[in-house]
């Protein structure tokens, strides 16, 4: 006999397994209310150290399933989240497999993007085939500037075997006499970060490229400073971060040596000291937003589209929009598919960074006018 087929479709009503609430659906692949998935997610990138049980005794949530205690609270969920992994059940459509679970519960991550993310074999999709482009294409970018760079240290600088062995990252003084050579591996790196990420760019025209890449340059170099200074030099204020290389109050004067025109040191020096907080301001503030390397890599590509480039050609500008809007949806559709709720407001504090960015780079303008007028980068004509 067949079984009796039931006419009632409603969810089934479980219960969460870390507080007890009734629930109709799974998160991160087990049988968890939101609101508990939500604070493992949270809780799981901070320092879980200065997690304190309530009562010490490390049993709130035994006592009481809804108790506050949070260290409680995360090892019941870190507990049955490994139960579950370890059992290797198939979930069903709603629920996700283990990477997803790793891959979710990371978000937003503090993944840093570097030479050592390159990879020749394409890594496994986010579901963001254009964001994976440009997250790939920025580490060619990097270790193409790390090579390049390494080759310009002088003499008595080079990295230590030890160094080179263990994958450190050690940072050497700028100088003055550094700034155009290390800008110009920087410009071609660029060049081949648009050939491998967009397939617009490498059909353009060398003319069209160099608009491009000229034109965003600016605005490329604070995020890219304002990155790697926030990740190598979170606490310090004084401190910001090139490749190889890196610039703080204490070396302004050796900085100074090399510059071989006559200047007013001391005038320069704190002129200097006076605009590097502006930067350090946009470091700040893309530390409060904690962008995910998927994250950074909107941020990227909407600053390499700049529409500063429609500015200096109007005829790419439908290029730029094209590349712009397809990398904003991507990040959207993205976000939908991992199941923010709020992916609006995130998507939000994107591109008010990203409005910072350029309110930034305007100042920087004035400030290049400044230095020129003080006998100081003269030589450069990024126009």
């Amino acid at each position: 006999q067949l079984p009796r087929l039931s006419m009632d479709d409603s969810p089934k009503m479980r219960n969460c397994l870390i507080c007890s609430v009734p629930i109709t659906e799974c998160h991160l692949g087990i049988d968890s209310c939101r609101a508990c998935s939500v604070f493992y997610k949270r809780t799981i990138k901070l320092n879980k150290e200065w997690l304190k049980c309530k009562n010490g005794l490390n049993d709130c949530i035994n006592r009481n399933p809804t108790t506050s205690c949070r260290k409680c609270r995360f090892q019941k969920f870190s507990d049955v989240l490994a139960q579950s992994e370890s059992a290797g059940d198939d979930q069903e459509a709603e629920a996700e497999s283990e990477s997803d679970v790793e891959k979710e519960a990371s978000e937003p991550s503090t993944s840093f993007l570097d030479h050592d993310s390159f990879s020749l074999i394409p890594s496994q999709s986010t579901g963001a085939p254009l964001l994976d482009r440009i997250k790939n294409g920025y580490s060619l970018l990097c270790l193409i500037r790390k090579t390049s760079e390494v080759l310009l240290l002088p003499d008595g600088f080079m990295p230590t075997q030890e160094e080179i062995d263990n994958n450190l990252m050690r940072f050497f003084p700028m100088t003055y006499s550094m700034i155009l050579p290390t800008s110009k591996v920087h410009i071609t790196a660029l060049w081949d970060f648009g050939n491998s990420t967009f397939e617009d760019f490498r059909n353009s025209s060398v003319l069209e490229r160099y608009t491009i890449i000229i034109s965003s340059y600016k605005f490329i170099v604070l995020l890219d400073i304002a990155y790697r200074s926030a990740h190598f030099f979170p606490d310090c204020d004084t401190r910001l971060a090139g490749y190889m290389f890196s610039t703080n109050d204490a070396n302004t004067d050796h900085f100074l040596d090399s510059v071989p025109y006559e200047i007013n040191k001391e005038e320069i020096a704190a002129v200097f000291r006076k605009n590097a907080v502006k930067i350090t301001k946009l470091k700040e503030h893309l530390k409060r937003v904690a962008p995910s390397d998927t994250e950074f890599a909107l941020l990227f590509g909407l600053t390499f589209w700049n529409n500063e480039i429609s500015n200096a050609s109007d005829p790419l500008t439908p290029m730029v929009e094209r590349n712009r809007k397809a990398i904003m949806e991507e990040l959207h559709l993205l976000y939908k598919h991992q199941g923010k709720l709020d992916y609006a407001a995130r998507a939000g504090e994107l591109y008010d960074l990203l409005a910072s960015l350029e309110e930034i780079s305007t100042l920087a303008d004035a400030d290049l006018e400044l230095y020129k007028l003080m006998n100081l980068f003269t030589e450069f004509t990024p126009k």
